[in-house]
């Protein structure tokens, strides 16, 4: 095998090895988001699509990090089936994800209606703040504390007979709470929690970008290499 055949062997392991850490960054990712922040969120408060996403990613993460398995053990074996195959794989992923991006960008909602659904959710959560719903009371104090936040658009959303706002809705560790208290969140959740969303969704489609450009480069050196490798075959046997 030639030095130049070789060299693109190793590249084909390397560019893999960098697609499946991409891969299990997007797990990572999902697996925090879900467990870290979601469940701790009464479900109704977030939409469905919010939902659903970080479940998505974990599937997608797992999916990439098999492929660069496979993509990996093809190389150092060179095996022109398993380049083979491994290249159509990533070939056929890259165009669902082109699919999926281009349906998702065509069915995107505006901003508000967003903010609207994030609304009519927490409020549903919020109003059962004050009913001594002990699980209703935890979504709403790990909102507050998790996103830095304070009712649903400031904390004059509380309306407590003696005046106080939940101890959720100032920072640290304090006794009591109130309007007034220097250490208190004056934004409302609703446009954090929004801003929040929003961040998240932006990482997440740059590591997606990255892993589609991976996802090229890595179909082509693996075709590259099972030519390369089968070439090297031929010559052998004719020679």
């Amino acid at each position: 095998m030639g030095c130049a055949t070789g060299m693109v062997k190793y590249l084909v392991f390397l560019a893999n090895l960098v697609f499946a850490l991409a891969g299990l960054a997007l797990i990572i990712i999902g697996v925090v988001f879900k467990f870290n922040y979601l469940n701790k969120v009464s479900t109704d408060g977030v939409p469905t699509e919010f939902g659903i996403a970080p479940v998505l990613t974990i599937i997608v993460g797992a999916v990439v990090f098999i492929t660069a398995f496979f993509g990996c053990c093809g190389a150092i074996k060179e095996s022109t089936c398993m380049l083979t195959t491994y290249a159509v794989i990533l070939l056929s992923i890259f165009i669902v994800q082109v699919a999926i991006g281009v349906f998702t960008f065509l069915q995107v909602k505006d901003s508000n209606d967003y903010k609207n659904e994030l609304r009519k959710g927490l409020d549903k959560a919020f109003a059962r703040y004050d009913q001594n719903n002990k699980e209703a009371m935890e979504a709403v104090d790990a909102t507050q504390h998790f996103l830095e936040c304070c009712g649903i658009d400031g904390p004059q959303y509380w309306h407590f007979s003696n005046g106080s706002v939940p101890l959720s809705c100032c920072s640290g560790k304090p006794e009591n709470c109130y309007s007034a208290s220097p250490s208190i969140y004056h934004e409302g959740c609703v446009n954090k929690l929004f801003n929040f969303l929003e961040k998240t969704a932006k990482i997440l489609a740059y590591v997606i970008i990255g892993i589609a450009a991976t996802e090229i480069l890595g179909a082509l050196f693996g075709l590259c290499l099972a030519s390369s490798i089968r070439n090297h075959y031929r010559r052998n046997i004719y020679a």
